[in-house]
């Protein structure tokens, strides 16, 4: 193993000690949204990409939610 690997194996093995791990296999049609965002760079690796979608999701529900709300209140 050279030094690259090395370094990478304990920076891994320093992100899983702190955040936990989700088994997780992909629709077929959102394996392709994965990989479409990690070919355009939106993040360096699978994981990374999924957390950029999920907080984008997150941020566009709960806006709309706050939004509906609005809406019904009034």
């Amino acid at each position: 193993m050279n030094k690259t690997q090395e370094a990478n194996r304990l920076r891994v093995r320093r992100y899983r000690s702190k955040n936990q791990r989700i088994d997780y296999v992909p629709a077929p049609d959102v394996l392709e949204m994965i990989v479409h965002h990690l070919k355009a760079e939106l993040d360096n690796c699978k994981a990374g990409v999924i957390d950029v979608l999920i907080r984008s999701g997150h941020e566009a529900m709960s806006g709309n939610a706050e939004k509906d709300k609005v809406q019904n209140a009034n």
